[in-house]
């Protein structure tokens, strides 16, 4: 289960988590540290990977693609235990590469090589695709309508498991929560789509 961390010396807050076998940091903007407070998630305390999905999907929750090397120089070392219990909610939840099945800092992007398509990618597998990429846009701000417009806009008729999945979520998490749909992070969305801009690389803000 996922395990809220606070810094040692700014009154901020992170997020630990296994995905895939592996620790994943998840930084918090202040509106996802309002909402784990008023659901009573304190410092060393697990909370469901459904409610960090949540916060993920609103732009509140969010990878770097840093790893921990730097998170552990601002935090105590006793800050660094895990208490991933086995949780309800599978891992699978989340959106993964789809080549390397990494959760770090994923992008829907279109590929044009030998072929046409879309997929979801990590930093690493951007950087080894970077020459065919022509449109990249950070998951967190993709909701179904934009999706289905990046599709449409861009010609794109194939797209790998990794997009099907993540539609899939989208779909799941749109219908079992619509308001969710009027939150979405409304800031660059308007220029996602230009059609003089071939590749659009939006790091994810912090909300502050």
């Amino acid at each position: 289960m996922p395990v809220l961390h606070r810094y040692r010396k700014r009154n901020m807050y992170y997020v630990f988590t296994e995905i895939q076998g592996k620790v994943i940091t998840f930084q918090l903007t202040g509106e996802g540290e309002r909402k784990l407070r008023s659901a009573h998630i304190l410092p060393g305390k697990t909370f469901s990977r459904a409610l960090l999905l949540d916060l993920y999907r609103s732009g509140d929750a969010y990878t770097t693609g840093k790893g921990l090397g730097e998170i552990e120089q601002a935090i105590e070392p006793g800050q660094l235990e895990f208490d991933f219990t086995k949780d309800p909610e599978p891992e699978t939840l989340f959106p993964l590469c789809g080549l390397c099945a990494s959760p770090e800092d994923l992008h829907l992007v279109e590929i044009r090589d030998s072929k046409h398509y879309a997929s979801v990618l990590c930093p690493d597998c951007r950087g080894q695709k970077k020459g065919s990429i022509e449109t990249s846009i950070p998951l967190p701000l993709v909701t179904p309508a934009i999706l289905g417009r990046f599709l449409e806009m861009k010609h794109i008729e194939k797209q790998d498991a990794s997009v099907d999945n993540f539609q899939a979520l989208l779909n799941a998490v749109f219908k079992n929560t619509p308001e969710s749909s009027r939150k979405r992070r409304k800031t660059g969305q308007r220029k996602l789509f230009e059609p003089d801009a071939k590749s659009v690389e939006i790091p994810p803000g912090d909300g502050r």
